[in-house]
């Protein structure tokens, strides 16, 4: 995993003002490098039930990695982008206007989806769903935890970030 953040972080340096495409262009060809070493081994399995032998092995235990991937990749984009826009704030404002749909909107490859997607048909709005499910889930889940400590989850300043995050996203860039 550290040579793969290595390849992205030298391809997303901060220094470096490149448009959207040319940032995906950059970074697609190493994720479907990455996504290509962990087909390997179902491609394997797949050959071997062609001549009539079984395996036990776990192929599908690289989720909880593809997604730590795909959301480090973000992360790297994130950072990388703000330079060609300025006004952009970091925090809430950067993660809520330039979220998965917006990657995905503009030609992002997500690992996890390329992963699955090879194996079982799936397509980018069961990705998109799959992930919106499974952030609601972490959401509710950080707020019952923030209740059985007897804190609020909602302080003034949280509720502040996200109201003008959500501003700041309903504009167009």
């Amino acid at each position: 995993m550290e040579r793969f953040q290595a390849k992205i972080k030298m391809k997303t340096r901060k220094t470096l003002t490149f448009s959207k495409e040319e940032w995906i262009n950059r970074v697609n060809k190493i994720i479907r490098g990455k996504v290509n070493y962990f087909l390997t081994l179902w491609q394997a399995i797949e050959e071997n039930k062609k001549y009539g032998l079984n395996s036990s092995c776990y192929y599908n235990t690289f989720k909880n990695e593809l997604l730590a991937i795909d959301g480090y990749i973000r992360k790297r984009l994130r950072v990388a982008m703000i330079h060609k826009h300025p006004s952009q704030r970091k925090g809430w404002a950067m993660c809520t206007k330039w979220n998965i749909e917006f990657f995905a909107g503009i030609g992002l490859i997500p690992s996890f989806l390329q992963y699955y997607g090879k194996q079982f048909g799936y397509e980018l709005l069961d990705y998109l769903r799959y992930m919106k499910d499974k952030q609601s889930k972490k959401y509710k889940r950080a707020i019952e935890r923030a209740k059985e400590k007897g804190e609020n989850y909602f302080s003034p300043e949280t509720v502040r970030k996200m109201k003008y995050a959500q501003r700041l996203a309903a504009y167009k860039s």
